[in-house]
C-alpha cells in the first residue's frame, strides 16, 4: 500500500457543462425487467460484453461490461448482481464479496436507507496479476424481484491504474452515483415484513421478517413475558433470537437485566465483552446497551455468534438475544440474523421507521488478511452485528 493519501469525493464538481456533453446514459435491457439497469458512462467509455457471465466462486452474475477506448488511460466499469432469499444489508453483502475478491479497503461511505437497510460506497486497492496497483469504486443497490421471491443486490464496480485514479476520481464518482434499476418496484427488500404486536405494560410493537417464526411462552404475564423467534432454513434451525421483556420495576438499569435474564446460561462456556451504550436512531428507543461474544457447545466442539441487546423504552425493558452461526464464507446467516435484528429496532415501537435527526458514524473495518479461511471472514472483535 503506497503512502499517498488517495481522494475519496462524495460530491461532485465537474462543471454541469461538461458532465452533460462528456457522458452518455446506457440502458442495459438484454435481461428479464427486474435485471435491467441504466447506468452513467463518459463517452470514452463504450460497451464490451452484456451477455451474463457467471462466478460460480463468488456467486455473482456479471450482466454488463464497459471499457474506455481509444489512447486514454484505462478504466473498467462492471455491474453485476446477486439474487437472495432472505432480507441483509447490501453493505454486508459487498464487504463479503470483496473479502472474497482479495479487495483491500481504502474508504467507506455509508449511506442508511429508512426501512431497507444499509448501503455502502467503497474505495478499494487490489494488485492484479501482473504486478499493477488497481483502484475500484463499489456501490449497491437492492431491490425485489417482481417474477420470483427475494431480492437482488446490484454492485457497480468502475476501476483504473492507481496512478490515473487522481484524474479519474471524479470521474469514477458520477459513474457509481448514477445508475438505477429501470423497473424499480416499491418494495426494495427480499421479504414482506409482518408485525409483532403485544400487550404488555405497554403496547409493544416491532416488525419480523416473514421467514421467521414467533413462539409465546403459554407462562407470560403483566411483568415478564417471554418469546422464541427462530429462523429454519429447510428444517435447520439457522439463527434464534430470545427476547424477554420486564417491567421498568425490574432492574435499576442494563446491567441488572442483563444479570437475570443471562443466568440461565451462565452455565455455558461463553465470552462475551461489557454491556456498552449504542446511539440508535429509533426515537422510542431512549436507551440502548448491548454486549457481543460466543457461545460454546461442547459436544459440537463449536461456538455460537451472540449478540445481547437491551432497550429500555419509557415504561419497560425489553432484552433481544440472538444466537446464531458465526460470520462465514459458507453461508449468509449471520448476515441474515443481524439484519433483522436492525429491523427490529428500527422499527420498536416505531412501525413508521421515523428517525431521529442525527448521523451515527459508520462502524466499517477494513476487512482482514485471513478472510480466506471459511470458519471466519471478520476479526474476533468485529461488532457490526
Amino acid at each position: 500500500m503506497t503512502s499517498e493519501i488517495l481522494l475519496f469525493p462524495t460530491e461532485q464538481s465537474l462543471p454541469e457543462d461538461y458532465l452533460r456533453s462528456n457522458f452518455w446514459k446506457c440502458n442495459f435491457t438484454s435481461a428479464d425487467k427486474p435485471l435491467q439497469y441504466w447506468i452513467l458512462l463518459p463517452e470514452t467509455v463504450k460497451v464490451i460484453n452484456v451477455n451474463a457471465i457467471e462466478n460460480k466462486e463468488l456467486k455473482l452474475t456479471t450482466l454488463g461490461q464497459y471499457s474506455s477506448i481509444g489512447d486514454i488511460p484505462y478504466l473498467e466499469v462492471q455491474v453485476f448482481y446477486e439474487h437472495i432469499a432472505f432480507e441483509i444489508n447490501p453493505s454486508d453483502w459487498l464487504i463479503k464479496k470483496l473479502a472474497v475478491m482479495g479487495e483491500t479497503i481504502i474508504n467507506v461511505r455509508e449511506i442508511k436507507g429508512r426501512s431497507t437497510g444499509i448501503y455502502v460506497d467503497i474505495l478499494t486497492r487490489r494488485k492484479w496479476p501482473s504486478g499493477e496497483d488497481m483502484i475500484s469504486r463499489f456501490t449497491v443497490l437492492k431491490d425485489s424481484d417482481q417474477n420470483r421471491s427475494g431480492a437482488n443486490i446490484f454492485c457497480s464496480k468502475t476501476t483504473c491504474l492507481e496512478k490515473d485514479y487522481q484524474e479519474y476520481a471524479l470521474i469514477m464518482l458520477q459513474i457509481v452515483a448514477n445508475w438505477d434499476f429501470i423497473y424499480k418496484s416499491d418494495w426494495q427488500m427480499a421479504e414482506f415484513l409482518f408485525p409483532f404486536k403485544y400487550k404488555f405494560t405497554e403496547s409493544v410493537s416491532f416488525f419480523v421478517p416473514e421467514s421467521w417464526n414467533i413462539k409465546f411462552d403459554e407462562n407470560n404475564s403483566n411483568t415478564f413475558s417471554r418469546f422464541l423467534i427462530e429462523h429454519n432454513v429447510k428444517g435447520i434451525s439457522t439463527g434464534v433470537i430470545n427476547v424477554h421483556f420486564y417491567d421498568l420495576l425490574t432492574g435499576r438499569d442494563s446491567s441488572d437485566i442483563f444479570k437475570r435474564a443471562f443466568s440461565r446460561l451462565s452455565d455455558f462456556q461463553h465470552t462475551l465483552s461489557q454491556l456498552t451504550f449504542e446511539d440508535s436512531l429509533n426515537p422510542l428507543i431512549k436507551e440502548l446497551s448491548v454486549a457481543t461474544g460466543t457461545l460454546e457447545y461442547e459436544k459440537e466442539s463449536d461456538a455460537a455468534f451472540l449478540k445481547i441487546y437491551i432497550v429500555k423504552s419509557a415504561v419497560g425493558w425489553y432484552y433481544f438475544e440472538v444466537i446464531g452461526p458465526r460470520p462465514n464464507l459458507e453461508n449468509d446467516y449471520w448476515e441474515v440474523n443481524k439484519r433483522t435484528m436492525e429491523i427490529i429496532l428500527d422499527s420498536f415501537n416505531n412501525l413508521e421507521f421515523a428517525q431521529k435527526e442525527f448521523t451515527i458514524k459508520p462502524q466499517i473495518q477494513t476487512v482482514p488478511e485471513s478472510a480466506s479461511k471459511k470458519n471466519s471472514w471478520l476479526l474476533p472483535n468485529w461488532n457490526r452485528i
